[in-house]
């Protein structure tokens, strides 16, 4: 069976051309061959096939050779060039092979034809096969196979890139580490090509919501690292939402549907003494914190870091600052939307350092989780609210409080009655009380949570759903659950401003269907307030309402609030 071969054919006589295709066919070769004889045809035949051998005259009268073995290095086209010629003496000869020729035949002689075309198509498939390996290899030493990601030394690498332009330009610089909660049951249950294919798939995803600038790595293992330039704390806990939502979509691999869930830690480049090595310890540190707490994503503070001396202080200051009166509540209200009346408020804790100054809880709630510290931090936060609660009630301001339950929480296994005996000795009514459970913190164990909440609603206390689109909930999981409402995550309120509300008017019709008031948290303008009236959420929170006041300022506010045109906007 002749060997296929694709010739192009540089050459003005028609009569040679025949001659030389004649001889290469003779030799075994099934050829298909194109005559060119102008610069023009040949650089058009270049672009339009890939050919195995050009063969060129070496004297032409409208276009050398040389010429075409220039254009054919020009074009870095992988195929041997072989000159052919009646006239060309041993000097030109060596001449030509000197341009970069590979060999070249005199017309007078074309028995040297087919095993010069035989070698040269050997030596350039072993050029090719040489490079391929030097590919892969070079490939290997940078990227995963598994995922095709960048792996751990290239994104070292780029994240040391990413630091120094941080610096030169002064723009900010957030790496996130992700890692899957119970991979191994995965691999020990279902097998390791399970698992890799899951890998595999968790790749793409988060592929899918980054933006080009960005590097995604597997960083080894179920560990993955991604490089966010040009992007601040808000855009990476943004990201880190956007990530998590996309990764919780349920898997199907080879017929089995998975449900997964991530943690990821977000370090902040901030300095100009910032290396690599810190920003993936301290991403590392905040993603073990995530994991701990369930919280989804948790951002990097040096008090996290287990051994440094910032840290230990805090812990410390943490566990007496109760006693030290350092923690304090503010109140936000929330606030019906149809008629503007406000309807509750969401207490919110405050420590005031006697060194740092107001510390958010964003940074040590986490903290109080990992130390053990939660549960006299809820109760400390649930007795104030109930007696300002009840102040609040004895002046004739009827309003509800809200206070947020944490993973810690529900592992509390006498919880229901403990929360029983503080609001008896608050002299309270359940009915005041609002408890918000994060969709994460409930799907972490859903049992458990069913367990709880069930004698939580039977005691009298409404209860609601926070964050809702950043965990992965079970519709027919979620009917069960006996919540009076649910907030929408202020991540998709944000998205409203760029006139994207798919997710937020989704959600809506979702709750309503389900039975369930909706709310959205993080309403800072006048516009998404609008919007939200026109598609049917029944409440608001965030700053355009109001920001988180003090007590004794609530009931001012409410009259001022109620009082304006808020309730026919």
């Amino acid at each position: 069976m002749n060997v296929p071969l694709r010739l192009l054919l540089v050459e003005d006589s028609m009569d040679d051309a025949l001659l030389l295709v004649r001889e290469l066919e003779l030799g075994g070769y099934d050829v298909s061959c194109e005559r060119v004889e102008t610069f023009h045809d040949m650089s058009a035949a270049l672009d339009r096939e890939r050919w195995d051998v050009v063969i060129a005259d070496y004297t032409m009268p409208k276009f050398s050779g040389t010429a075409a073995l220039e254009l054919v290095r020009n074009r870095s086209v992988d195929a041997p060039f072989i000159f052919v010629s009646g006239t060309i003496g041993e000097d030109a000869a060596v001449a030509a092979m000197k341009t970069g020729a590979d060999d070249y035949i005199m017309k007078g002689n074309l028995k040297r034809l087919v095993p010069a075309v035989q070698r040269e198509l050997r030596d350039a498939q072993s050029r090719r096969d040489r490079r391929s390996a030097e590919e892969r290899l070079q490939y290997l030493a940078y990227c995963d196979p598994l995922t095709e990601l960048p792996n751990r030394a290239l994104l070292q690498d780029r994240l040391q890139q990413a630091i120094v332009s941080s610096h030169r330009d002064g723009e900010p610089l957030s790496l996130l580490m992700l890692d899957l909660d119970r991979f191994k049951e995965v691999n020990d249950t279902l097998g390791h090509h399970i698992g890799d294919r899951l890998l595999h798939q968790v790749g793409r995803r988060m592929s899918t919501v980054l933006r080009e600038a960005d590097t995604a790595a597997r960083f080894g293992g179920d560990e993955f690292a991604i490089i966010l330039p040009s992007t601040n704390l808000s855009g990476a806990t943004t990201a880190a939402r956007k990530i998590l939502a996309a990764i919780e979509r349920p898997f199907v691999i080879e017929g089995l549907e998975l449900d997964v869930r991530a943690s990821i830690g977000i370090a902040m480049g901030n300095g100009q003494g910032t290396t690599a090595n810190d920003m993936l310890r301290q991403a590392d540190v905040a993603m073990f914190l995530a994991k701990d707490a369930n919280s989804g994503y948790a951002v990097y503070m040096p008090e996290f870091d287990r051994n440094s001396p910032q840290r230990l202080a805090l812990v410390s200051d943490l566990r007496q600052a109760i006693e030290r009166h350092q923690l304090s509540l503010l109140y936000q209200p929330k606030v019906d939307l149809r008629t503007g009346r406000v309807i509750g408020t969401e207490a919110l804790v405050r420590w005031h350092h006697p060194i740092h100054g107001m510390i958010l809880p964003s940074r040590f709630i986490g903290l109080a989780e990992q130390i053990g510290f939660i549960k006299p931090l809820t109760f400390f936060v649930l007795e104030q609210a109930l007696d300002q609660c009840r102040q609040w009630r004895q002046a004739g301001l009827e309003v509800t409080v809200a206070v947020n339950l944490s993973a810690g929480n529900l592992q509390e296994p006498h919880l229901a009655d403990q929360l029983a005996d503080v609001i008896r000795s608050c002299e309270a009514d359940p009915r005041w009380l609002e408890f918000e459970i994060t969709e994460t913190v409930v799907m972490s164990d859903p049992g458990r949570a069913m367990d709880i909440l069930t004698r939580l609603h039977r005691m009298g206390m409404q209860l609601t759903i926070d964050d809702f689109g950043v965990g992965h909930s079970s519709l027919a999981y979620l009917k069960r659950l006996p919540v009076r409402g649910m907030k929408i995550d202020q991540t998709f309120i944000m998205e409203m401003a760029r006139h994207d509300d798919v997710i937020v008017r989704s959600t809506i019709d979702l709750a309503h269907n389900l039975g369930l008031q909706i709310t959205a948290e993080g309403v800072e303008t006048r516009e998404i307030w609008n919007r939200l009236i026109v598609l049917g959420c029944d409440a608001a929170q965030g700053n355009y309402v109001s920001k988180p006041l003090e007590p004794q300022k609530v009931a001012s506010w409410i009259a001022e609030w109620e009082g304006a045109s808020h309730a026919t906007a």
